[in-house]
């Protein structure tokens, strides 16, 4: 079998957005905690 007459199938498509949802989570994650603590801080200094 040729390597060039390989292609890719749903789990190789499947394995790259597990894969890119893996890197991209704790980012997102850090980014909207980060964005709560300041809306309820300034919700507080700003009684």
């Amino acid at each position: 079998m040729d390597p060039e007459d390989i292609k890719p199938d749903w789990k190789d498509f499947l394995a790259l957005i597990i894969a890119t949802y893996q890197l991209v989570l704790v980012p997102v994650l850090l980014i909207v905690a980060l964005a709560a603590l300041a809306v309820v801080g300034l919700g507080h200094f700003l009684r």
